[in-house]
């Protein structure tokens, strides 16, 4: 079987790119690191760095096996932090990739009820990240779980991700109080010359193609802005109008009027991702359980 601390040197030297810098990165000797390599190319039977006077680069059969180093460096790092949580030992608590309409009542929902149930337990942590790199950042072991939407999942790789269902979402219409369609029955047909505000995704107008049948042609989007707050703000100064997910309804400003509309607008789906068998651990089992009966008061 390959020497796992030999696998390391070899991918010290692939993202360094010389024996001495990656020496320098592993806390060792240069002379270390080659007979790692020279040991290891002995286990694979073949060459593996080929010196240059520039420093070190790996053969083709040195990058296939750098390749599948780093799979495992991966797992295993995921692996040490969900033993760290198994024995409560982790300290940083439980990392969930979000977006701005969930973080305004399903996760602090879920969180609080958490922390009331695990007192000792660190306070979980929503990084700042970019929602359409949460799937990545879940199987990279930067994140324990993530809410995503659907539309978080077109082409995206599922591989080694498990999806769990928490709730759909309607899609409400926000107008500012003084729009003359406000508190009426309205389509989406009536609102294609009105100027339309869009945003981050996934809190935004989505899939066109989803809506097309709804709007008859694509609207006019006049003002982007990706601060939930400020959207809101610019739709109560009579800036434009927006789509406002029903998730987040009680986080509206009182001067913006939510309506349900008449079209039949396709659901946001929303899901929960985890690693596979990232629900054996405590912490996240019960993060799991939690963000489950969120989606169901709050779902339709």
């Amino acid at each position: 079987m390959l020497d796992f601390g030999r696998l390391r040197a070899l991918v010290a030297v692939a993202e360094h790119g010389s024996m001495t810098s990656a020496a320098a990165a592993l806390c060792c000797t240069q002379p270390a690191v080659s007979r790692q390599i020279a040991a290891l190319e002995r286990q694979a039977g073949a060459r593996l760095v080929v010196r240059t006077p520039n420093g070190a680069r790996l053969t083709p059969v040195g990058e296939l096996l750098v390749s599948h180093a780093r799979n495992m460096i991966d797992r295993l790092s995921r692996a040490e932090r969900q033993l760290a949580m198994l024995t409560d030992a982790g300290g940083t608590g439980l990392r969930i990739g979000s977006f701005s309409s969930a973080n305004t009542v399903l996760l602090p929902q879920a969180i609080r009820e958490y922390l009331r149930r695990h007192p000792r337990a660190a306070k979980p942590l929503v990084p700042t990240t970019d929602p359409e790199e949460h799937l990545t950042a879940l199987r990279d072991g930067e994140l324990d779980l993530a809410l995503v939407t659907e539309w978080d999942l077109h082409g995206q790789d599922l591989d080694g991700v498990e999806l769990i269902p928490l709730t759909e979402d309607e899609l409400l219409l926000a107008l500012p109080e003084t729009h003359p369609l406000a508190n009426r029955r309205v389509r989406l047909s009536d609102l294609l010359d009105d100027t339309w505000i869009d945003g981050a995704h996934p809190d935004c107008l989505g899939p066109l193609d989803g809506l097309l049948g709804s709007f008859g042609r694509i609207p006019s989007v006049g003002i982007r802005c990706d601060d939930w707050t400020g959207k809101q703000g610019l739709v109560a100064s009579g800036a434009g109008v927006m789509l406002f997910p029903a998730l987040a309804r009680l986080s509206a400003r009182p001067d913006i009027t939510l309506m349900h509309l008449d079209d039949e607008i396709p659901r946001r789906r929303i899901y929960l991702a985890c690693p596979d068998g990232g629900r054996r651990v405590p912490a996240v089992a019960s993060m799991v359980e939690l963000l489950r009966a969120a989606g169901r008061h709050y779902g339709p």
